[in-house]
């Protein structure tokens, strides 16, 4: 009897956090900017040195930096902003993320970084439409540090390498 009533409430302290409403605001420092550092950083941070070659500089790919506040909100491309808040259908950054793997436009490209997982395009989706807001975050303090990946995609769900 003991066990099922420490069961029953433990079950009961739990059941809030499992059921978020959609009140429940998303912390970009948190929640949003791990991924898009995994995903995207290797490519979109500032214009630095080669770590290969002394002297030449690496800029950002299409000269776009995700590694703050404004340079996210004020990207760009041919009229479509990478971050529209309140419309996550009309942000490039989420669109992109969502082309097959095998589409020349689809974003991180295979094998360059890890690949979005759904559960964090719904989450990335949820937060434009939020609003997108940054709460307290500016700018990430080490931009030029990228996590160390293998090459290897996860199986979904899971954090088995997926064969």
């Amino acid at each position: 009897m003991r066990k099922t009533t420490l069961l029953a409430a433990s079950c009961g302290l739990l059941l809030p956090s499992l059921n978020a409403s959609a009140d429940d605001k998303i912390d970009f420092a948190t929640q949003i900017y791990p991924f898009i550092k995994s995903g995207c950083i290797q490519c979109h941070r500032p214009e630095h040195e080669s770590p290969d070659r002394p002297g030449r500089k690496i800029k950002p790919k299409g000269g776009f930096v995700f590694t703050n506040k404004a340079d996210l909100l004020e990207a760009e491309e041919d009229g479509k902003k990478f971050i529209e808040p309140g419309k996550p259908d009309d942000s490039l950054m989420l669109y992109v993320t969502k082309l097959p793997l095998d589409s020349d436009g689809h974003y991180p490209p295979e094998g360059k970084a890890p690949q979005w997982t759904e559960a964090e395009k719904d989450l990335f989706a949820k937060w434009i439409a939020a609003g997108a807001d940054f709460g307290d975050w500016v700018e990430d303090p080490d931009p030029l540090t990228v996590p160390e990946w293998d090459g290897k995609e996860k199986a979904p769900g899971t954090t088995e390498t997926a064969k």
